[in-house]
C-alpha cells in the first residue's frame, strides 16, 4: 500500500464507520428506502474496493519477493566473487613456490659449479706447484753434478 493511498483509506474506513449506524438507524425507520440499484452500485463499490485491497497485496508480496531474489543474488554473487578471490590468491601462492624452488635449483647447481671450478683451480695451483719444485729439484740435481 502506498503512503498516499494510506489517507484515502483511512478516510474511507472512518465515512463508512460512522455512515453506518444513520444509514441502520433510516433503514429501521423506514426512512430510508434503497432502490436494487443502489445496492447493486454499493456491492460492486465494496467489490472493487476488495479488489484493490487484494491487487496492493499482491504488489507488496511481489515486492517483498523481487527483493528477497535481489538480496539473494547478491549474495551468491559476493560468494563467487570471494571464491575466485581465493582461487587466485591460492594459485599465485602455487606459482611464488614454485618460482622460489626453481631459483633455490639453479642456486644449488651454481654452488656446485662453483665448487667444481674451484677443486679444478686448486688443483692446477697444486700441478704448478709440483711442476715448479719439479724443475728447481731438476736444477738443483744438474748444478750438483
Amino acid at each position: 500500500m502506498s503512503l498516499l493511498s494510506i489517507p484515502k483509506t483511512v478516510v474511507d474506513r472512518s465515512l463508512k464507520l460512522t455512515r453506518v449506524p444513520l444509514d441502520f438507524a433510516l433503514t429501521a425507520t423506514g426512512l430510508k428506502h434503497r432502490s436494487p440499484r443502489e445496492r447493486a452500485a454499493e456491492q460492486q463499490r465494496e467489490r472493487a474496493e476488495r479488489l484493490r485491497e487484494q491487487a496492493e497485496a499482491e504488489r507488496r508480496r511481489s515486492a517483498e519477493k523481487r527483493e528477497a531474489t535481489e538480496t539473494a543474488a547478491e549474495r551468491a554473487a559476493a560468494a563467487k566473487k570471494r571464491a575466485a578471490a581465493k582461487k587466485a590468491q591460492k594459485t599465485k601462492r602455487a606459482n611464488e613456490k614454485r618460482e622460489k624452488s626453481a631459483r633455490l635449483t639453479e642456486l644449488e647447481a651454481r654452488e656446485q659449479s662453483l665448487a667444481k671450478e674451484e677443486k679444478a683451480v686448486r688443483a692446477k695451483r697444486e700441478a704448478d706447484r709440483l711442476r715448479e719444485a719439479t724443475e728447481k729439484a731438476k736444477e738443483a740435481r744438474k748444478k750438483v753434478e
